[in-house]
Parts: structure tokens; C-alpha cells; sequence
């Protein structure tokens, strides 16, 4: 670029003398002469130390973000020198655990996340830096498919976080214990095939009324999540009106899923009625919601409650034995 508009000699060898410094970098980084167009593998350094080099291409970047600004350029070579910004930022960040700053010193490498995978702090963590990177995409008017993919890191560390936990993360929330794995003496089919019926029809809505792709891809999530909870009581994959496979267990447990069934559809009602939506589709979820809540109390005897662990299923109580006196 300086030197198509001619600019001055002294300004023109300091970019050549950061761009050769940069490329001997590259090469003491990778062993490989830098090409223009070339894809790198990532190669995860146990010890790290690529975020001097990251360090140095923001700067790098950022110096070109500013000039093209100063030139008032044209809008779309702004916004891809600002793309590749963010791309570094968001690299440095994952490389370091920390914001890049000008003139700061890279931190450490982030740590590992933890093997076991369940650790709610980490994910709490993991899920709230994500969130705060999907908003400063969005706010700086990012390209749409760099927000398209830091959204579905945020919902996967999301969906990561309820599955650890058992509950919704939420900002600035403190990390639940994790959930109890489910009951394998399961019976949960009815309630699973009502839950993910229900899920279904919300993602419908959402399509039919070209909501925000991410509400979108949320609601997808918890379909095919219900839908593998259902395939893995039943044994057989969902299919809108099919009966579910397995007979209800009468010792069953069947309160967690008839939990999640009637949260799910409370979830739907209350979009209907947030929406305004036409009355005779109110009442028909409605009435689905009342029937599951009823179906709950008599698997617990207990009213279903928002947020409420599910009670032991009732189990029958024995006959006595009527002795006939001689």
C-alpha cells in the first residue's frame, strides 16, 4: 500500500523492517518461510510461547487498522483489516487467559482445561470470556460469520456448562454442583417423547419467524440433546408421533424427565404469551402444560415446581392380606 501511493522512503523501509522482522519470527516459530495465502496447522505447544509473536502482530495490525482509518479508505478494506484485529485479539486471549493491551507484556499461556472435564468454575469462567468476546464482536460491528462462530463457542461451552451442572448458566451466577447422572432404572420415554415434542415446535416458531440465529441454535441444542436423553432410555431414535419404545418401568424414576418435559413446555407457553401469539395456540400449549404437571404429581405426588428437583416417584403400597376367621 505505501508504496502504490508513493510515500516516503523513511516510512516505507520502517513497514519493510517490520515486515522482514516479522517473517524471521514466523520462520523461528515454525521452522517454514512465510508465504502469503499459507495455512498453518495448530500446533498446541505444551510450553507455549506464541504470544510474543501474536503481541507483535497486533501491533502490527492495529498500525494498520489506524492508517487505513487516517486515509479514510473504503469501508470494506477497513473491515477486513479490523476482522484480522479481532481474529488476533481473540488468539492472543486463548493463548494467554488475558485482554490484549498495547504496550502489555503477554501473559503465561492460559492452563489446560481440566481432563475430567466437569470443573463448573472453569466452564463459568470459559463461558463468561466467550460471552464478553461475542459482545465486543458484535458492538465493533464484526463480520457476520466471525460473530456466527464465537456465538457457537458460546453456546457449546453453554450447553457444556448445563451438562456439568444441571441448571442454565447465567452472568455472574455461581457455578452449581454438578447434576446427578440420570436414573438408569429409567421408564422416562413418555415424558422424554412430550419433552422433545415440545422442543420441536419451539424451534419451528423460532424458523417460521426468522428469529435471531443464535435464539435459533440455542433451541436446536436442547432438541438434539433431548432427542440423545431419548434415544439413550429408549433405545430407538425420536420420531415426531412415534410411542416410545420402552414401557414405562413402574419402579421407574421418571420424575426427571417429566421435570424437563414440563420446563420445556413452560419455556413455550411463556414465549406465546410474550409474543402475543393467537389464542387458540396458547391454549393448546397451555393445556399440554396442565397435562404434564398432572402427570408429574402423580409420578410424585408432589405440584411440579420451576426449578425444583424432581421427588421419588410413588411407588404402590403393598395389599394386606385379608385372613377369613373360621
Amino acid at each position: 500500500k505505501l508504496k502504490t501511493e508513493k510515500a516516503g522512503k523513511p516510512e516505507i523501509d520502517e513497514a519493510v523492517k517490520k515486515l522482514l522482522a516479522g517473517k524471521a519470527e514466523f520462520k523461528a516459530a515454525t521452522g517454514l518461510d512465510w508465504k502469503p495465502g499459507m495455512t498453518l496447522a495448530k500446533a498446541a505447544s505444551p510450553a507455549g510461547g506464541s504470544a510474543d509473536a501474536i503481541n507483535a502482530a497486533i501491533s502490527a495490525q492495529g498500525e494498520q487498522v489506524r492508517k487505513l482509518k487516517t486515509e479514510k479508505a473504503g469501508k470494506p478494506e477497513i473491515d477486513e483489516a479490523v476482522k484480522k484485529l479481532l481474529a488476533l485479539k481473540a488468539e492472543y486471549k486463548a493463548a494467554t487467559g488475558s485482554d490484549w493491551k498495547p504496550g502489555a507484556t503477554p501473559a503465561p499461556p492460559a492452563a489446560p482445561a481440566t481432563p475430567a472435564g466437569g470443573s463448573a468454575d472453569a466452564l463459568n469462567l470459559a463461558t463468561a470470556a466467550q460471552g464478553d468476546l461475542v459482545r465486543k464482536l458484535k458492538t465493533e460491528k464484526a463480520a457476520k460469520p466471525e460473530i456466527d462462530e464465537a456465538v457457537k463457542k458460546l453456546l457449546a461451552l453453554k450447553a457444556e456448562y448445563k451438562a456439568a451442572t444441571g441448571s442454565d448458566w447465567k452472568p455472574g451466577a455461581t457455578p452449581a454442583h454438578s447434576a446427578a447422572p440420570a436414573s438408569s432404572s429409567g421408564g422416562s420415554g413418555d415424558a422424554l417423547n412430550l419433552a422433545t415434542a415440545a422442543q420441536g415446535d419451539l424451534v419451528r416458531k423460532l424458523k417460521t419467524e426468522k428469529a435471531a440465529k443464535p435464539e435459533i441454535d440455542e433451541a436446536v441444542k436442547k432438541l438434539l440433546a433431548l432427542k440423545a436423553e431419548y434415544k439413550a432410555a429408549t433405545g430407538s431414535d425420536w420420531k415426531p408421533g412415534a410411542a416410545p419404545s420402552s414401557p414405562a418401568v413402574p419402579a421407574g424414576g421418571s420424575g426427571d424427565a417429566l421435570n424437563l418435559a414440563t420446563a420445556a413446555q413452560g419455556d413455550l407457553v411463556r414465549k406465546l404469551k410474550t409474543e402475543k401469539a393467537a389464542k387458540p395456540e396458547i391454549d393448546e400449549a397451555v393445556k399440554k402444560l396442565l397435562a404434564l404437571k398432572a402427570e408429574y404429581k402423580a409420578a410424585t405426588g408432589s405440584d411440579w415446581k420451576p426449578g425444583a428437583a424432581p421427588a421419588q416417584v410413588k411407588q404402590p403400597s403393598p395389599k394386606k392380606e385379608v385372613v377369613a376367621v373360621q
